[in-house]
């Protein structure tokens, strides 16, 4: 007796390819260093000056990270839980929901901080200043929101977040100024 027919496979309707994406990543990071960036291996005349707005920036993103993701965490583990009065050998083996979405929501945005911070001065610093200043800013509303998602989904299975709404624009602001700056340096060491 023969075997039966292996069902048809359905094709995910996920991410592109790995490469595809990277090559639009280089895509994005080279039309911001020809259209926004100055001659490639000059800095600003005033460097203080063009990295300001993108300090104030990063400045306020680590404050609210502070306020709303560190403080956040906290307070899902202590009011709810208790956690803060209970000796490590009493904490159960999985956290509660609000405390678990709580703490996943800050470390999120603890993976992302060094590309941020890398990606924001070294952009602001060889191609444009007010652009990666408004880029960080963009980015910077975005991982509040995304934060704030995650961190209001008790009770929510995890593909019906939405986090994807914020994260994947996110990865190409943060991908646009790494490229971007990766582009520029580029052109002035070939120059």
């Amino acid at each position: 007796m023969a075997a039966p027919p292996a069902p048809a496979v359905k094709k995910s309707q996920g991410a592109p390819p790995v490469a595809v994406i990277f090559a639009l990543y280089i895509a994005l990071g080279t039309a911001a260093s020809f259209l926004a960036g100055g001659d490639p291996g000059t800095l600003p005349e005033d460097i203080v000056r063009a990295l300001c707005p993108s300090i104030v920036v990063i400045s306020i993103f680590l404050t609210s990270y502070s306020v709303f993701d560190v403080m956040a965490a906290g307070v899902a583990k202590q009011v709810d839980h208790g956690y803060m009065a209970k000796d490590y050998k009493d904490f159960p083996l999985r956290l509660p929901e609000q405390a678990f979405l709580a703490e996943r929501a800050q470390i999120n945005q603890v993976e992302q901080m060094p590309s941020f911070i890398f990606a924001t001065l070294s952009f602001s610093l060889l191609v444009d200043g007010w652009l990666g200043a408004l880029l960080a800013l963009a980015w910077t509303v975005l991982r509040r929101l995304y934060a704030r998602a995650y961190r209001h989904s008790v009770g929510v299975p995890f593909n019906k977040k939405g986090l994807t709404t914020y994260t994947i624009p996110c990865y190409f602001i943060l991908n646009t100024m790494l490229m971007g700056s990766a582009i520029h340096a580029l052109r002035w060491a070939t120059s």
